[in-house]
């Protein structure tokens, strides 16, 4: 690659072709690109996987769900798997309208799981480079950036999936802020439209709150603070050129409404309505003020399989290591320290650089948690955890202002200009600062590689095999193993939700704790148990028959798959499948009608219930009865759900403060529940809508509406 001789110290103009890239640039640092996932995550390409953190807790138990269901030919808007439900849509993580999930429709699960990741870690690297090459540095400054960013900020956080799939899109955003300001071109407003739509259907939206903010401040400040570089139109009509970005924001929210409709929806029933509700504390995963130091002192912080920031001061509410992880490299610090030097002597410093300085800065100072006392009453602020996650922002931040000074040294300071000095120092440089992020990538996660993913397994599981031969009704497993046991293919509880019906989280519906494995059951919760329709219980301990009603159905080893995930396979564990007894299980007949014939005693009329098919999105089932009742069905009440009899409506009554519940006249009928929630529909016109604005804005000619911006 070859560097424009430009400095950040004296930046192009909008007009200046130095920022061209050629595709020339395009490939070679694609291919860069490509061989550093390659280096990062060689195990991933080759077909194994990860285990740890929350990827077989919270993100395979999604994707499998899925990919199961697509491959059955249903859009899954409700997940029936965890717990008693929940809907799939708001939760969001599952990114249902992600264009990058479409690859769970075609491939397996772990190979679409890898791909995704990959992909988004190539263009990461892609983007940052290329936002950065917007700015006046040449190519091998932009690498070094995106090396910073994408191998400083992600690695340690590959065992939470989020991460890189919002955070590849921040430089982008950044990319086609910066040229619309410089160029006023429509077609970047588009792209950037686009961008932050993208960002927000990959659900988790708190990489897409902070780029929003990122944006809020990043737009008036290169427009009145920071105007080095652009052209004396856009300074000139920058007040049109801010409202037509805020506008291309509020167009953005409106092609994502498909998703971000159900999730307020949700958000309004959730554990997160009432920010200082029991459970949820916007506080964790903050950054304590200690652990700062892993910037310039990694060896004090980062041992293998020791999580040294909990042992520290948390400060106002728990944290882990990973959300707290701040890193960019040593090398990346001397180099910044040596050209700080350099620009302290010459007084004089690109004000964008500045503004990176404050933004990195702002991000770094919040990420604490010290002010949550008067920002949790915030907008956004007090509904997402982990203020440790603005720290990507400071990552950004030095990536910038490392490729602005390796820009300055390379150009500029004649000891390194001389001979092949420079070229001596790119050799050592690039290889040593790789090498340290990689080091630490594996030092500092809770991602271990796996040969063979563990995902790959389940089919192999003898409990797996055990659990699909039951046919009477859908099993809802209990399980000390939260969402894990639905990729055997059943229902599973207790739940692992960041974002669930309140139902899950309030003492009075819940099971009461602690959960009674290793220990007797107390008979309040086994009558939760029986009234939540749980049908079996899996334990790796057998259970007391004298004081559980259950019966043994299999005791085994799982070397192949619960094995390998309780323990990582070295211990031989045995785990023991009971049925429940007692149990309501998925559909019931609740208090039993009586006779009244006076002549004799009262005796129990003859009722029956039965599923005839169940799925995502429509359960169906036969029910008879002399006298009638009212009929459950041990699956979460929400809005959406609604349940007909013969074909005509009929009325859903809250069982229990959370099943739903129905009353069935005597004969024999056929109920039909079906999920079709107006949330999505709503989202769905609203998308559709923004959709034809988008494309007619995209498409008028400049002069009709008198806008600022280029046709093209």
């Amino acid at each position: 690659m070859i560097d424009q001789p430009t400095s950040p110290g004296s930046p192009p103009t909008g007009d200046d072709k130095s920022t061209a890239v050629s595709w020339r640039s395009w490939l070679i640092v694609a291919a860069v690109a490509t061989g550093l996932s390659i280096l990062f995550w060689a195990p991933l390409y080759q077909g194994g996987g990860l285990i740890g953190g929350d990827i077989y807790t919270y993100f395979f138990p999604q994707k499998a769900f899925l990919a199961d269901q697509l491959a059955a030919g249903e859009l899954p808007l409700w997940n029936n798997r965890v717990g008693h439900g929940y809907p799939l849509v708001g939760e969001s993580q599952t990114g249902l309208f992600y264009p990058f999930h479409l690859l769970y429709a075609v491939l397996d699960v772990n190979t679409a799981y890898n791909a995704v990741q990959l992909l988004h870690y190539i263009l990461a690297f892609l983007f940052t480079w290329r936002y950065v090459r917007q700015l006046g540095p040449g190519d091998t400054a932009g690498v070094l950036a995106a090396i910073v960013y994408v191998y400083g900020w992600f690695p340690p956080r590959i065992c939470l999936e989020w991460a890189i799939l919002g955070g590849t899109w921040l430089p982008l955003a950044l990319w086609m802020a910066e040229q619309f300001l410089t160029d006023r071109r429509r077609r970047d407003l588009a792209i950037l439209a686009v961008t932050l739509a993208l960002q927000l259907l990959a659900g988790h939206f708190h990489l897409a709150f902070i780029t929003q903010l990122v944006l809020a401040a990043y737009v008036p400040g290169r427009l009145w603070l920071a105007r080095q570089g652009l052209p004396e139109t856009s300074v000139a009509s920058r007040f049109r050129l801010l409202t037509a970005t805020a506008l291309t924001l509020v167009l953005a929210f409106g092609l994502a409404a498909v998703q971000l409709v159900p999730t307020w929806e949700l958000k309004q029933a959730s554990q997160r309505d009432n920010v200082s509700g029991r459970k949820y504390d916007p506080g964790y995963g903050h950054l304590p003020f200690a652990y700062w130091t892993q910037v310039v002192a990694p060896w004090k912080w980062y041992d293998a399989g020791f999580d040294h920031v909990s042992q520290i001061d948390a400060g106002p509410a728990d944290t882990n290591q990973i959300e707290a992880h701040l890193y960019f490299g040593l090398p990346t610090i001397g180099l910044l320290l040596v050209a700080g030097l350099a620009w302290l002597r010459q007084r004089r410093i690109d004000s964008r650089l500045m503004l990176w300085c404050g933004l990195g800065a702002l991000a770094l100072a919040y990420t604490p948690a010290w002010h949550l006392p008067i920002t949790r009453h915030l907008p956004g602020f007090g509904f997402f955890t982990g203020p440790g996650r603005y720290s990507i922002v400071t990552t950004l931040s030095v990536a910038v202002l490392a490729a602005a000074a390796w820009q300055w040294l390379t150009t500029r300071s004649l000891l390194i200009r001389r001979g092949g000095i420079a070229l001596l120092v790119s050799a050592s440089f690039f290889p040593l600062l790789t090498w340290d992020l990689w080091d630490v990538s594996r030092k500092q996660t809770y991602a271990v590689f796996m040969q063979r993913s563990l995902i790959d397994r389940v089919d192999a599981s003898p409990v797996t095999a055990r659990l699909r031969s039951i046919s009477e009704q859908p099993v809802r497993l209990f399980c000390d193993y939260q969402n894990l046991p639905t990729l055997l293919g059943v229902a599973s509880t207790p739940v692992y939700l960041g974002l669930g019906p309140a139902e899950y989280f309030d003492e009075s519906l819940a099971m009461p704790e602690p959960l009674p494995f290793e220990r007797t059951a107390t008979p309040e919760q086994i009558d939760w148990l029986q009234r939540a329709g749980v049908t079996h219980i899996l334990s790796r301990h057998p259970l007391d028959t004298a004081a559980w009603p259950v019966k043994l159905i299999e005791r085994t080893f799982d070397p192949a798959f619960l094995q390998v995930a309780y323990h990582g396979g070295d211990v031989p564990l045995e785990f023991h499948l009971y049925e429940l007894l007692g149990s309501r299980g998925r559909l019931a007949w609740l208090a039993p009608a009586k006779s009244t014939d006076t002549d004799r005693q009262p005796a129990v009329l003859p009722r029956t219930a039965r599923l005839t098919s169940y799925t995502a999105n429509r359960i169906t089932a036969r029910v008879e009865s002399a006298a009638g009742g009212r009929l459950v069905l041990t699956d979460l009440v929400y809005p959406g759900w609604k349940v007909s009899i013969d074909g005509k409506p009929a009325e859903t009554i809250r069982v229990d403060g959370m099943y739903r519940g129905v009353d069935v006249t005597a004969g024999g009928h056929d109920l039909v529940w079906t999920y079709a929630p107006s949330s999505i529909r709503i989202g769905a016109v609203i998308s559709l809508v923004s959709l034809v604005l988008f494309v007619t804005l995209s498409l008028v000619r400049r002069g009709r509406f008198g806008l600022v911006c280029d046709q093209s």
